[in-house]
């Protein structure tokens, strides 16, 4: 504990007490204030005490150092904003009208619309305002420039806030300027980092410095670039990944693999399907379906692309491999077995391990027209609705609101919804939840969701709703209230940038 923290315990400690049981303690020669003056009351130095100590935890940063230097912040060069958003910026900071997942919400609204209108966060909000990011990522990602020149020098002096100016930041390269001329001898975290960051910008220039590079690296760097090609993934990274399959490390090995999955139209697909082909067979007269077989164990040619090697004694069960092989053949394949189309296929897949695996290439892939197929289907993994295009999805929603069908938890769903709902959806979630379905446990759940789900636009519904719902229902009829509250919130952030 430094001698300054010390007196701001000694003085806490004396207010306690009382000053007539202990002596106020001296204000330290560090903080360069005048001494005290020996002929004040005792109450009227530990007064004078309790403001410097108040204004130094106001202040927003720990007391430095007696060596530490700290440079003035440089000049705004944003204006402040109005009175009336600094106001609502303050009332949601320390008193918030809405809940907790609703104000971090309106939080990272306000700093947009900030950020939009060339403004910034007065200074007297700023402490208040980078404690509340600290342990809030959405917030801290969206602080941007409405932070201005002074908040941004605050970050540099409270660790506490060190997360806060990583939020919003991407990546660190391990290097400035030309990062490819650094990158072969950088340590291992920074050319992981560096080789990420990279195949953003430029996949092209990756890929080429990574196959110049390729025998100079560790099998870390190797294994963890090639994860990265995943990023912009083409034709083009065939060749190197191809290399890869027959690289000394297993890892490299496995994580080129596992790229290739995403390549199905790579001669590694071919050969999958290749494989694939002759384990599948329909059958039936009437009623078509497909019938699939277990493989032999792999050959060196099947190892090299993949599959598990046989292990001495009773190693892996064949399915492992014919999971391989599902996940790695083009799903293509099935539909060329037979003939048929992609919803009447999977309706000859009698088997449900083979129909796991396809869910996972579909999802893997993010195959839309195999996911559409695969809910309708009836396949409950919420993974594949995703996929779908919004309208679709939003229409699957809402006719599953009306008529609930077995197996799919609506709940979870709309959970996972990304929000604002759209209007319609919104709208059939308000007529289920209406009469004897408030209090179910549908309308528990979507409960705390309807502040920041239901559009502004509905409010004539949400009000007729409110009117309806019972009088038991209190955890929902509150959520509809703070809804039309978080709506005229809205409304009033709108205007004070206006």
């Amino acid at each position: 504990m430094t001698g300054v923290e010390q007196w701001l315990h000694d003085v806490e400690t004396c207010a306690l007490v009382g000053s007539s049981r202990r002596e106020p303690p001296p204000v330290p020669a560090v903080l360069g204030l005048d001494a005290d003056d020996a002929s004040q009351s005792p109450e009227h130095r530990l007064l004078a005490s309790a403001a410097v100590a108040d204004a130094l935890s106001r202040a927003g940063t720990p007391v430095p150092s007696t060596d530490a230097t700290i440079h003035t912040a440089p000049p705004e060069t944003r204006a402040v904003c109005g009175d009336a958003a600094a106001q609502l910026l303050r009332l949601l900071l320390t008193q918030p009208p809405v809940s907790k997942g609703a104000r971090d919400e309106l939080v990272v609204e306000w700093l947009r619309l900030a950020e939009g209108a060339g403004q910034r966060v007065p200074w007297s909000l700023l402490p208040a305002l980078l404690d509340f990011a600290a342990t809030r990522r959405p917030v801290a990602g969206a602080l941007g420039g409405a932070l201005g020149e002074r908040g941004t020098w605050l970050l540099g002096l409270n660790a506490a806030w060190s997360g806060v100016s990583s939020a919003d930041r991407p990546a660190p390269s391990g290097a400035s300027g030309d990062w490819t001329a650094q990158w072969p001898t950088m340590a291992t975290v920074e050319a992981i980092a560096a080789f990420a960051t990279g195949r953003r910008t430029d996949p092209a220039a990756a890929r080429e410095l990574l196959e110049s590079e390729w025998d100079s690296v560790s099998a870390k760097v190797r294994s963890e670039a090639l994860r990265s090609l995943r990023h912009g993934l083409s034709s083009a990274d065939e060749p190197l990944l191809e290399r890869a399959l027959d690289d000394r490390s297993k890892s490299v090995r496995e994580v080129a693999a596992g790229v290739l999955d995403q390549l199905p139209s790579s001669a590694r697909g071919a050969r999958m399907a290749a494989r694939l082909r002759p384990l599948v067979r329909v059958r039936g007269t009437i009623t078509r379906h497909l019938e699939v077989d277990v493989p032999d164990p792999p050959d060196e040619a099947a190892i090299r692309d993949g599959l598990t090697a046989p292990a001495k004694g009773a190693g892996p069960p064949p399915t492992v491999w014919l999971a391989q092989i599902v996940g790695a053949a083009p799903l293509t394949t099935w539909i060329e077995i037979t003939g048929r189309s992609v919803p009447a296929t999977l309706r000859m897949i009698r088997d449900k391990d083979v129909l796991g695996w396809l869910v996972e290439v579909v999802v893997d892939r993010g195959d839309r027209e195999w996911a559409a197929a695969c809910v309708d289907h009836g396949v409950p993994d919420p993974r594949l609705l995703w996929l779908l295009p919004r309208e679709m999805r939003t229409a699957l929603l809402i006719s599953w609101l009306r008529r609930p069908p077995a197996g799919r938890d609506l709940r979870g769903l709309l959970v996972e919804v990304p929000r604002p709902w759209p209007d319609d959806l919104g709208r059939a979630v308000l007529e289920r939840l209406r009469g004897e379905d408030a209090t179910t446990s549908l309308g528990r759940a979507v409960a705390p969701l309807l502040p920041v789900a239901l559009s502004p636009t509905l409010s004539a519904e949400i009000t007729a709703a409110l009117s309806e719902v019972p009088a038991d229902a209190t955890h929902l009829r509150r959520a509809l209230t703070e809804t039309l509250q978080l709506h005229a919130f809205r409304t009033s952030l709108t205007e004070a940038f206006r």
